[in-house]
Parts: C-alpha cells; structure tokens; sequence
C-alpha cells in the first residue's frame, strides 16, 4: 500500500446480518466480494476503477451503526506504478474524479466511525481564500519585503556583503550620494535576496494537502492528479518591482547595481565543466580559471589589498582582465549530416542591461548624475538610432548599458542583412547563374559574413533591468523578442507601478478622492469582480510571467508547451470548462514569486500634503455660446433623425462620430472655434425644414425644444460681432484696454463707439505687441500699427469661403408653413437654380449626419490651419486651399502668394544689445490685457501669473489646440514654458523632462494628460492644474503622482476647472458616482448609459439680451496685464531649444496665408535618422568613433567614466551649453499637433 493514496471513504447501507470479523477487522475488497456484498456498485465508478488497479478498497461495518458500511478508498500515486498501470485513460481520470466528489476525508470516518450527516467531502477543485480577494486586493496587500530574514540563507560571501551593506541604515552605500529610506534599502535587498537565494519552490499548479491517515500529498486539481512527491521548479531570478509610482524605484535600481558591481553572472550548470588542457598550465593561469569559473569579483578583493598595503596587484589584474570568463554553448545538430558550426563562445559580464522609454533616457541619466558618485559606475548609453554597439569584448567593460527602447528594438535585426533576409535552416543548393561559358557561378546567394550579428548576443549579463516594462506584455514586439530570445542575463526585472492594465496602488488611487482612507478603498474592491479579474490585468501578468521572467511552468521550454495560465490560476467549479469562480492560491503563490511591492504603512516617509479642488467657474458669454450650439447640434441630431438609424448620433453605427463629437464637447469648455455662420445656418435651416415636412414622428415636446434651443443659440451667436470673427479667422478673444485711438478700430473684431476696450484675437494681439515692442527705441513705436491691423484682421471681416452669398430662407416668418408654391411659370431663371443646386450640396457636405456640421466632428480648424510640418519630411508644408468657383476670378494672384499677415520690421541692432522699454507717458505703455473670452483661460492665466515666480506649475490639457492657446497666452505674458505633446519626438520628451526640472527659467509645463501616466518624475512642480476634467480616476490618479513624489519639497496643490451647469460638469459628478467596475466596462466615457443620459438630455444655457447685445464680453483677469513693453520681453517666453523643426514659412494668421518664419539664429535638428542598416555596423573592441565623454559633473569637467554613443549637439544631455535665442509660441507649435 506504499504506493497508495488514502483518500477518503464511501459509506452505504447494507442489509446482510453482522459476523464479527465485519465489525473488527479492515478486510480489503475485491470486484467479486464487492458485488456480493453490494451488487448495485459493480457497474458503478468504483468496479472500473478497481478492476484497472487504480485504487484499491477496505470495507469494515461501522461499530456503532451496524448498518453503515465504511469503504476505505486508496488512490495510485500519479508519479507511481507506471510500469503496471497505465493513466492516459480519459475514462478512467473521469471516473476517479467522480469517485473524488463522493468520498468523505474525515478522520473519524476514516477510523469507522460514521456519523451521518456529518461528511465532510473533498474538494476537487483548486483551493481559494475564503475572503475570495480581488486581484487589487491581492496586490495592495502583498506582505512588505524582509530581505534580513533571509541572510543567512545566503551562501555566497560577497552577496551576503552586498546585502548587509544595503541594510546597515547607519552608512551610506559606496559609490552612493543619496541616503536610502529604510523601505528602499529593504527592497533593494529584497530584490538582492532573490537574485542570491534562487532556491527551489513547489509547482505552483499543485497544493499540498493532507490525507485522512494524516500523511501529506500533492494535489493538481485540473488534471485530477495525486502525487507522492512534489514538483519543484527553479524559483524566479528576478520579479516585478511595482513600489508605488513616487517612490524611488530609479534609485533602488541603482543601489542594487552598486551594491553588485563587479559581480559577475554564474556559469550555467550545463556548461560549468572544467575544460580539458593539452598540457600542464602555469600556476597563474590555471589560478584565473579557477577565479573565471567560481565566478570571483577579483576587483572587490584586489580594491581591499590595495586598501591595506597599498599593493596594486598589477601582472594579476592585467592577466585576469586578459581572460574574460566565458564558456562554450556546443551547436545542435539538425540531422546526422549536418555540418557541425563551431560552438557559440558566450561571455561574462557583470554589466546590467536597462532598458527605458525614449522619452525617459534623459531622465535616467539625470538621476545617474543626481544619486550616483561621479567614476562609481562607467555608463553607456545607447539611444542613437544610427550607431552600433561596440563589440562584445568592449562592452564587458561597462557596468550600465542603458538602451531606449527604439534603439533596443532594432537589435531585432540579428542575423539579417540590409533587406530583411535570414538564411534558412537548411542550407539551399546555389543556383546563380554560370559565368559566362565556365562552369564558375556567379554566386549571390546569402552568406553568414553578410548577416548581422549583435553582440548582444555573445554576453551572458548579470542582470536586464526594463523600465516602465508593463508595455513587455505585448510578446510580440520586437524589444520582448530581443530581451526574451537575444539576450542572455541571470537575473531579469521589471520595473513598473503599474504592472499590468489598470493595476494600481490603492495609494495612487487616492489621489483622485477626496478621502485618505487605505483600508475604505481596499474594502469598495476587496472581493473578486468577473468582469475586472478575468481580462486585461490577468493576461498582461500571464505574459510577463511566461515570456519575459521566464517563471516555470508558465514559459515553454524546449521539453513542452508552455501552461496555460488562466487555466490553473483560477478555481474553475468544472473539469472541463473555465468558470473562473474566484483566484486560487496558486495565483497568489505566482504573485508573491514575482512582485516586491511595499505596504503604505511600512513605508518611512511622509509626503508634502497633497490637495485636490474642483474649481466651478461660471462660464462667460462665449462660453454659453458655445455651448448652446453644440447643444443645439445635439438636439437637431436627436429631432431630426427620430433618434432611430445610422443618422443618430447614439445609434451603435455612429460610434466613431459620437466619440469624436462628445471630445470636441468637452474641449469646448476651454475654447472652441470650430464653427461658423454656415454651420449654424446649416443646422438651422435642417431643423426647420424638417419641422415643417408633414407625416414625421416628431413629438410636440421635441419640437417645442428644438425651437427653443434654435431661439438660445442660433440667434445670439449670428447676432454676434465677436463671435463672427473668431469663428472666421478661429482665434481665442481678447479683450485689451486703453488702445491707442488712431488704431483701436482696425483691431478689433467688433464695430463700436466705445475705442477704449476692443476685442482681438491671440494671434493678431502677439503680431501687435511684437510689432510695437520691435520699435521701442524709436519716437513713435506704433507707426504703422493701422495698417498691420488692416492686414490681421482681413480674415475676421470678409466672408468664410464657404460661406454662401445667399442663403435660401426654409421657413416663413411666422415659423410653421413653408413658403406657398409656385407654379412653372415663377420658377427662378436657370442659373438662379443652379446657385441653389450649389448652395444646397454645399450644405449637405457640412452635415455629415442629420443635423451635425462636419466641422463639430473633426480637429478644431485653428489647429488644422497651422499644421505646417511633416514629422517625417522638413520640408515646408503647404496649405491645401480650395477656393470656391464662383471665387476664383475674383481673386488676384497676390492673394494666393505666400505672404505675412504682419509686416515685421527687422529688429534695430540695439535691440540685439540691450532690450528697449517704452516711455512712461507712452499711450502704448498704458495698453493693459484685462480678459479674454474663455473663463478658464482667465482663471489659468491669473492662477499662473500668482504663483509662477515662487512655484512650478504643471498643467494638463486634452486637445492640442487647447495647449496652443494657452502657450499664446504665456507667451503673450512673457511667461517661459515648454509643451510635452503626444506627437512630440520622444528624444524632445525626455528632454523637456529634464529642462522643467532642472531649469529656473521654465516655470510652466503644458503636457497632454495622455502622457502623464508612466514613468515621468516631475516633483519640481507643486502646482497642477487640469483645464479639463479627466473623468479617469486612474489616469488622473497617475497624472498627480508626477508631482506628489519623492523629491517633491513642497506642498502640492491639485485644481480641475469645470464649468459650472454644463455637460462637463454632468459628466464629472457621473464619473465621480462611476465604481471601479463601471469605468472598467465603459472603454470610452459616451459608451457609459449614465453620461449618455447626460448628453442626450443637455440643455441650453440662459443668455440674456444685455449679454448679446453688449460689446467686448468677457471672463476678466484678476489683475489687468501691460500689453507692450513687459518687462523681459526680448528674451521671450519659451526657453532655449535645439530641436525646433526649421522651416520657411511659420504660423497662419489669416485663413489660407502662410506667413515667413521669423528669423532666428537656432540650428534645427540633426537630419533624418536613416533606418537602422546592419550592414553599416563597425564592431570594434573600444568605443564607438565619435562618442563623446559625459559625467555627473559640468559640461567642462566630463570625466571618462561615461560615453554616450552618438553624443552631439542636438541631443545634449544636462549641462551642454544651448543657443540663447528663444522662439515663440508659434515655433513651439511644430512640436505639437502640426508634427503630422
């Protein structure tokens, strides 16, 4: 019976009278005495079962019921007795586990002492916690690391050195500016603990469990398997570091690496013979094999005798760096005739291998220079899309290399040449042509001398190390092919606070709410959620588990198919399909193997106190405006259509429009200047044409509401000057005081008696300052300032090209009749009806759905009009203009020709030297900036104007036309900032990055809210503001984490703008109500039932006729800003840069013009990077020609402990000098959307 299980009992009646060996002695059963005693059991599991060997049975009566017979059932051990019994039967693992679901595990029962009523059943499926936890709460409290614990576990002396010199809190580590939190020492030796101490664990697929006789055995409760033995895997060299987004997990990366240095990678096992001489060796060298096979960090003990006696140890360092450690991977043999390649040579090297986000390179490097003592790591830096490595014997010398992640990828091209070809498994007969008449070829066919060879490939690395790595769950890319097939490292980690999607700390999600309560936000998701844990977060572990660490048994292997994960980390209540009935403990089991993550309370720091305000303004007069036509868009669209089919907006057809739209919506609430007068005529004129048709199925209240949301919008805006002339030239309004008289008029956008306070646009009033500040020095600044307003503003005061000359009138004046018809004999001439034909199309284009202008589903036109550059050509762009035909006589060729709005003198040379200021008694000097039409835009700029001197502001917008009127704004103000755009290339990223925290100057930085999630450090600032509420509890919750982090010194304060009673604030206060699992379901924000209530049943904002018919309305500035003549305003508002796209032509000011770039002493950016070419590739022992040598110290003190490849003046790091001249807003608007 050694080899049997027991499992359990079967108990059942029997009616045969009582002997007494029945009621003392266990007697083992066979098919017969079973059927004798029960024959109702021979066909049953149990006969099968036990006629195929697979258990075997004791039967004794129960003493104290007679009645009861107690069946002892003994399970064949799964890993004994393969030779007698087979186990690939299906039938049979059937009838066992139904035979599993019956038997009672009771020790009592077990003794034959059946109490009925009391069973107690095995549970063949796997094991869970009783609390049935979430995978949020699974991760949020995950025991905190206690690496001393383990250090006596240890077995090898220098990591037990390593270690204790990162616990000894009384000592800073060598090589280390910064002193570490006691947290962060603990997970740095956490981290220590798992590459020293790789151990042995118990298949995580199986549960130990414990039988009724007491013994103990091995549980798979997928495959229905009993094991007498467990299965013990390798455990994971490496893990996921998920402290929480703030902490410091750059500088527990780097105290791991020097707490390591000059440790070097074990030899696998595999290969760790010792080689076999040909002769005797001298002492020294068979002492440097030695040292090379047990893996010695000779430079630990060299730098200690050095220490001590002062002896240099020179002919052995020089003999032992001569002989790199290496061994030998003997080829595979494909077949019997294969020829037999030479064994692959792989190196050791104590290098760790980074990889980090391009836009994070510049970062990483800053930290180097901030945490780490100038000469205590030697660094590389790989970010150069044109340079190669340097051979592998040259980078052992290094003990960081640190990729972007696009120069990572491109080591994808191993073992191809320039066009992509591989050569093939088995070798191909030539078949190139013959050389003329010989029997030569001419042959071309692919050759190994021809193919690229990374050298990453010949290292064996102490450790790879990515950054922001939760991106490594998509398994095809080309960086997880390279790290997962390519690369060679003992240890692998991922560096991550947010590992996997939408997994967060419940400390980052508190940012977001107004409570601080850990254990209130555990409990809201502490128990399972099917809709959240059964996707998404679970699949990118499962492949980050299987692909990148390499976890057994999730990571195939050359023996098997990798397992399936989902499949065993769940309880699945079913054999045979996956119910997911909550987590099993071999999911926590995984998760504890992989994750080192910190308890909030076990962390020993305290950040500056973080405030979150919702700041409601009350929205100006345009803002109402606009407001109430996308209203009246809305409610056409719902009338108009009858809410049924692809022409409704919520109709499950129109996803993409609806999408496009409700963003436009909540963009609006800061500015919008999408529309014009065509569009609203056109909605209009649909409205009422549909109102009047007869048998629709338009109720009463509908109409009664479409008519009196065409009253509240279409009127005001149509009646409006101002809102007429920003639609048409698509500018933000400004409204300036004390203008001088004899100009006032020719720049403003509205006619009015009253010449001391005119509306402008933003970009005509920056074409006015700079045209007066230019003149300062001379006796009138302002000569000519008539005539540039002439010019600015001739978009604003002619018809939009689009707009018709005439539009048909659809409804009668009283409202509710269409005109009378008329007979053949009153039709208009034929050309009249052909103007209407055109009219008519040219309507039905702007509706691209019953009653929506297609200008209110696309980008805004001020931002379509000043897409100037290609990303991917430099060459000037073009303005694709159609004029319409009934236009083009009429235009003269000067109006087409590329040509300024502004003329714009050229700078007097004093101004190079000295900057001008305006006289006192000046009438220019009194020219103040009191408020512009957008209430946020007057909050933002007056928050900003308040703070901007003592503090650092963030600022997060959706839209980049929103960022660009902003950086009109800061530039109008001379206010220095920088704007972080999604398209912006990710070298420019990373450097903006550093710059805002680095620079004193940069006192803004506007950053898409999109790219505010990972990775970004930015703790200079301790002011955040959101123009537009996010609606994203997590995306917003990791946008404040960029500044409420460690190095964060002050106390950082948190504002979202909202306008008060519109759609935005509807959806803020639903998104607010949302729970976790809701926002999870709705994949975009109009896709959730309750904000689609919110914006199918908007409503139009009062307008009162004093706000219609009133002159120059406005959100006003807290306090009025000097126009001309600022202070500092020749060194402008943006910093210095060195990769601002050159081009002939800069930004438009009138509709269809192109106006010349001004003119600037910056140098653009380096030419095209040309593809990444192996054929091109120079190996070399030493460092790449050309690199230059960079340090933690000044730009003139660069010691050569660090190289950066391809090192030049467009891509400096920290310290290199930049060119002084400092470009506009409207330069900095290349880096934005126009990038196309």
């Amino acid at each position: 019976m050694n080899d049997y299980l027991a499992l359990g009992c079967l108990c059942f009646k029997v009616f045969s009278p009582l002997d007494d060996e029945e009621s003392s002695v266990w007697q083992e059963e066979s098919i017969d005495g079973l059927a004798s005693r029960c024959p109702s059991l021979v066909a049953t599991n149990t006969a099968r079962l036990l006629g195929a060997g697979w258990i075997r049975l004791e039967s004794r009566r129960c003493a104290e019921r007679p009645q009861w017979m107690v069946l002892r059932v003994y399970v064949l051990f799964h890993d004994a007795g393969h030779s007698k019994v087979g186990r690939t039967n299906t039938a049979m693992l059937a009838a066992l586990d139904a035979i599993a679901r019956e038997v009672d595990i009771s020790p009592h029962t077990w003794q034959g002492s059946y109490v009925p009523g009391h069973e107690q059943r095995f549970d063949v499926y796997a094991s869970r916690d009783d609390q049935d936890p979430s995978l949020y709460f699974l991760f949020n409290t995950l025991p905190s690391p206690s690496p001393a614990e383990r250090l006596n576990d240890i077995a090898g002396k220098y990591a037990r050195e390593a270690l204790e010199d990162l616990l000894d809190e009384t000592t800073t580590l060598e090589g280390l500016k910064t002193d570490l939190f006691p947290y962060q020492r603990r997970s740095a030796g956490a981290m220590l603990c798992r590459e020293a101490v790789p151990g042995a664990i118990l298949d995580p697929r199986l549960e130990a469990r414990t039988a009724p006789d007491g013994s103990t055995f091995y549980y798979s409760a997928r495959d229905c398997r009993f094991l007498r033995d467990p299965i013990t895997f390798e455990a994971c060299r490496g893990g996921i570091l998920a402290e929480t987004m703030g902490l410091g997990k750059t500088v527990i990366c780097l105290s791991l690496l020097l707490a390591t240095r000059h440790h070097l990678p074990s030899l696998p096992v595999l290969y760790a013979g010792t080689p076999v001489r040909p002769s005797v060796a001298s002492l020294i060298d068979m002492a440097v094999s030695a040292v090379n096979r047990q893996s010695i960090p000779w430079r630990i003990e060299f730098d200690r005798i050095r220490q001590s006696t002062g002896d240099e140890m020179t002919s052995c360092a020089s003999k032992l760096r001569e002989s790199t450690p290496s061994y030998d991977i003997p080829p595979s043999l494909r077949n019997r005739t294969t020829t037999s390649p030479s064994p692959q040579c792989m190196l050791l090297t104590s290098a760790t291998l980074i990889v980090v986000p391009r836009n994070l390179c510049s970062q990483w490097q800053s930290e180097i220079l901030k945490h780490v003592e100038p000469g205590a790591l030697n660094v590389l830096v790989m970010d150069d899309l044109k340079r190669a490595l340097p051979s592998a014997k040259a980078l052992c010398s290094y003990d960081v290399i640190l990729f972007s992640r696009n120069r990572f990828d491109l080591e994808s091209k191993h073992g191809t040449d320039g066009h992509g070809r591989r050569i093939a498994r088995t070798p191909l007969v030539c078949t190139c042509p013959y050389i003329g008449a010989s029997r030569t070829r001419d042959c071309h066919c692919l050759r190994e001398d021809m193919l690229y060879q990374s050298p990453l490939k010949n290292l064996h690395f102490k450790r790879l190390i990515v950054d922001e790595g939760h991106s490594f769950s998509q398994i095809n890319t080309n960086a997880v092919v390279v790290a997962t097939q390519l690369v060679t490292a003992e240890n692998r980690w991922l560096v991550s606070g947010t590992p996997a999607k939408d997994l967060l700390g419940v400390e980052v999600d508190l940012s977001s709410l107004e409570f601080k309560d850990h254990q209130s936000m555990l409990e809201q998701r502490r128990h399972f959620d099917p809709l959240y844990d059964r996707s998404g977060a679970i699949d990118n572990l499962g492949a980050i588990a299987g692909s990148f660490l390499k976890i057994q048994p999730w990571a195939p292997d050359s023996l098997r198919h990798s397992v399936s994960f989902k499949e065993h980390i769940y309880r699945h209540e079913d054999s045979r399909r996956l119910t997911y009935s909550g987590f099993s403990r071999c999911f926590q089991k995984t998760l504890e193997s992989m994750v080192i993550k910190t308890q909030p309370k076990d962390v020993e720091i305290t950040l500056p106190p973080l405030s979150h305000t919702i700041v409601r303004l009350q929205p100006s007069f345009y803002d109402k405006l606009t407001s109430n036509l996308f209203t009246l868009v809305l409610t056409a669209n719902a009338v108009t259509s009858e809410r049924t089919d692809a022409d409704y907006l919520f109709h499950k057809n129109s996803h993409k429009e609806r999408v496009a739209l409700v963003s436009n919506v909540r963009q609006s609430s800061f500015h919008w200047a999408g529309f014009d007068e065509a569009d609203v005529r056109a909605t209009a004129d649909t409205s009422r044409g549909y109102l009047t048709k007869d048998q629709t199925n338009c109720a009463m209240e509908d109409r009664e509401l479409l008519l009196q949301t065409m009253e509240m919008a279409e009127v005001p805006a149509l009646s409006s000057e101002g809102w007429k002339a920003m639609s048409r030239c698509h500018e933000l309004g400004i409204v300036v005081e004390n203008w001088p008289d004899e100009s006032a008029s020719h720049w403003s956008f509205e006619q009015s008696s009253d010449s001391s306070r005119i509306l402008t646009g933003i970009s005509q009033l920056l074409d006015a300052q700079r045209f007066v500040n230019t003149r300062c020095a001379q006796t009138d600044p302002g000569e000519g300032l008539a005539g540039a307003g002439i010019k600015a503003l001739a978009s604003a005061r002619r018809r939009s090209p689009s707009q018709p000359k005439v539009v048909q009138q659809a409804v009668a004046p009283t409202g509710g009749r269409t005109a009378d018809k008329v007979g053949k004999s009153s039709e208009p001439p034929r050309g009249k009806r052909k103007s209407r034909a055109r009219t008519n199309r040219a309507k039905a284009q702007r509706l691209t759905k019953s009653g929506i202008p297609s200008s209110s589903l696309g980008d805004e036109p001020a931002l379509k009009k000043r897409r100037l550059l290609s990303s991917k050509d430099p060459r000037p762009a073009t303005l694709s203009l159609r004029v319409p035909k009934h236009q083009r006589k009429q235009a003269s060729d000067g109006d087409m020709l590329v040509k300024p709005s502004v003329s714009q003198p050229p700078i007097p040379p004093a101004l190079e030297r000295e900057e001008e200021s305006l006289p006192i008694d000046s009438p220019y000097a009194r020219g103040r900036v009191v408020g512009t039409t957008s209430a946020k835009m007057s909050y933002l700029i007056s928050y900003i104007l308040k703070h901007h001197q003592e503090e650092k502001i963030l600022v997060f917008y959706e839209g980049d036309s929103l960022a660009f009127f902003i950086a009109q704004m800061l530039e109008l103000l001379n206010i220095k900032h920088d704007i972080y755009a999604r398209s912006l290339r990710s070298d420019l990223q990373s450097e903006y990055v550093v710059r805002f925290n680095e620079t004193p100057d940069v006192r803004v930085l506007l950053m898409d809210v999109k790219c505010g999630a990972h990775g970004l450090n930015l703790c200079s600032a301790s002011r955040v503001i959101f123009v537009n509420p996010v609606c994203r509890p997590s995306v917003e919750a990791q946008a404040i984490k960029r500044a409420h982090r460690i190095g964060q010194t002050r106390a950082v304060h948190v504002e979202t703008l909202v306008l008060a009673g519109t759609i935005e604030e509807g959806m803020l206060e639903r998104a607010q109500r949302m729970t976790n699992a809701e926002h999870i379901e709705a994949k975009t924000l109009e896709d959730d039932g309750g904000i689609r209530e919110i914006i199918q049943n908007a409503r139009c904002l009062p307008i009162t006729r004093e706000e219609v018919k009133s002159t120059c309305s406005m959100a006003a500035l807290d306090v009025p800003q000097q126009l001309w003549g600022r202070p500092g305003w020749s060194r402008g508002s943006t910093v210095p840069q060195t990769a601002v796209l050159p081009s002939a032509v800069g930004p438009t000011h009138e509709y269809g013009k192109l106006c010349p770039k001004q003119t600037s002493s910056r140098e653009g950016p380096p030419k095209k990077r040309a593809r990444f070419g192996p054929p091109t590739f120079d190996e070399r022992a030493t460092e790449p020609a050309g690199s230059e040598a960079m340090s933690t110290a000044s730009a003139d003190e660069r010691p050569a402990q660090w190289v950066e490849e391809g090192d030049d003046s467009s891509h400096a790091a920290p310290g290199v000098t930049r060119p002084a001249t400092a470009p506009n807003a409207d330069d900095l608007w290349l880096s934005l959307k126009g990038l196309d």
